[in-house]
């Protein structure tokens, strides 16, 4: 499976407003931008991330499917073990399984509420690639 990961906008500005299905963000100017779109061979986990004050960066949401979690408690983003090393920017970064892995399970054990649905999608992915 390919996982990604993409560039949602400044958390200030837009964390409290995210929902599932949000496709744009608001800039630091005010202006509305898309977020940058999914490449075609991502079939498996689509997180999004933003950037809090201080260059630091934050998890906030998961997709699967149908399924987008906007987390209740975000997951500070650790790039050796998140991102395979590679820093954030503006483009779509492609996640392998284990990054993608260490991701969704860092979401699961910070969201309790969320779990359940979390770990649905996870196995979602698993009886996929068993079949």
């Amino acid at each position: 499976m390919r996982h990604a990961i993409r560039y949602e906008g400044g958390f200030e500005l837009n964390y409290s407003t995210l929902r599932p299905g949000a496709v744009e963000f608001e800039g630091d100017e005010g202006g509305r931008y898309a977020m940058p779109a999914w490449p075609a061979d991502i079939d498996g986990f689509r997180f999004g991330f933003m950037e809090r004050r201080g260059k630091r960066f934050v998890a906030v949401r998961a997709q699967y499917g149908d399924t987008d979690v906007v987390l209740t408690n975000v997951v500070p983003i650790d790039a050796s073990r998140h991102l395979n090393g590679r820093r954030v920017g503006g483009e779509v970064i492609t996640l392998s399984d284990d990054s993608a892995g260490a991701l969704l399970g860092d979401m699961i054990e910070a969201n309790p509420a969320q779990r359940p649905v979390l770990i649905a999608a996870r196995d979602q992915i698993r009886r996929t690639l068993d079949r």
